[in-house]
């Protein structure tokens, strides 16, 4: 089960500055590799998955550069998707791999 070590709530451009992006960002305490899982969640009806490098540029910025800690090389990536389905996103050699997973275990 993971466990959250920090949240907040933090808005990303979408190409329309009218209508900014919303989401939640949840960061959980690291696994038995050190990796850190991050899990964000939509609060607006934009799709964070079209928004993968400003999103995880705007999260180091906003919340990993004060740790000094390089969250692409550091992270695993959880975007909710609907029905308890997740789209996990990891950097291998900085290029981005991404798959489904479903059924993770989230503590409140």
């Amino acid at each position: 089960m993971f466990m959250p070590i920090f949240d907040r709530d933090l808005l990303y451009p979408t190409g329309n500055l009218l209508d900014p992006g919303s989401v939640h960002v949840a960061i959980m305490k690291p696994d038995d590799y050190g990796k850190l899982p991050v899990f964000i969640t939509a609060k607006t009806g934009h799709n964070p998955l079209d928004h993968i490098e400003t999103l995880v540029a705007i999260i180091q910025a906003d919340i990993f550069d004060r740790t000094r800690i390089n969250i692409k090389n550091q992270g695993i990536f959880f975007f909710a998707q609907a029905n308890d389905e997740y789209t996990r996103v990891v950097y291998q050699d900085g290029e981005q791999v991404t798959e489904k997973v479903m059924n993770i275990k989230v503590a409140e």
